[in-house]
């Protein structure tokens, strides 16, 4: 009798777990699929607002005239960062990498990577101090590019509610400064507005 419970008990655990194990359900997406789940700030805003903005940034005067002062060498950029001005908590990080991505695949400006220098120059002082490797070989300090211009920008916010509908618009500028001379020469926004129903009145 009790070994008959005992596989009583077995049998009912075999049964939830395979239950449990076929109730999840999962499906690949397109990621560059527009999928709002929720009314905040998400990785498709993030990237569209970039191709939008580096596209205007690239199609400006100061390019023509940074080639023509220049003899047509390319500009060098660096990206400071996108300052989050809205009540989320928000990552400006994927933002970042979405506009350093469109900037490296125009071709039209060269990119220096500031989130990497701490990494280059540990490697670079391995190469050259650590005796490990073929000094003929190793990369020499002081080659890196000078950067002659910096990208910021900020992200806002504003948010309207009227009873279960809500609105929120998304400010995204960004500027570009000469770095030699702390002159904007370049400047956009772009806006992204969301409205949301609710079937309950509360947000």
């Amino acid at each position: 009798m009790r070994h008959t419970k005992i596989y009583k008990h077995i049998s009912l655990a075999l049964f939830a777990f395979s239950i449990s194990c076929t109730s999840f359900q999962g499906e690949y997406r397109d990621p560059t699929e527009v999928e709002i789940l929720d009314s905040k700030w998400n990785e498709t805003d993030a990237r569209k607002t970039s191709e939008i903005l580096i596209t205007s940034m690239l199609k400006k005067p100061w390019l023509r005239r940074h080639y023509a002062e220049h003899s047509g060498s390319k500009p060098t950029i660096i990206v400071d960062g996108v300052v989050n001005r809205t009540e989320e908590h928000i990552d400006t990080k994927a933002m970042i990498e979405a506009i350093r991505n469109e900037m490296l695949n125009s071709g039209e400006v060269r990119f220096v990577n500031a989130e990497g220098r701490g990494a280059i120059l540990e490697e670079i002082t391995y190469q050259t101090q650590s005796g490990m490797v073929d000094p003929s070989k190793a990369k020499q300090a002081g080659k890196q590019l000078g950067a002659g211009y910096m990208l910021s920008g900020n992200l806002s916010s504003q948010v309207h509610r009227q009873g279960n509908t809500k609105s929120i618009t998304y400010q995204t500028v960004l500027y570009l400064t000469n770095l030699e001379t702390a002159e904007l020469v370049w400047s956009e926004k772009y806006d992204i507005k969301k409205r949301f129903k609710n079937a309950s009145a509360s947000w």
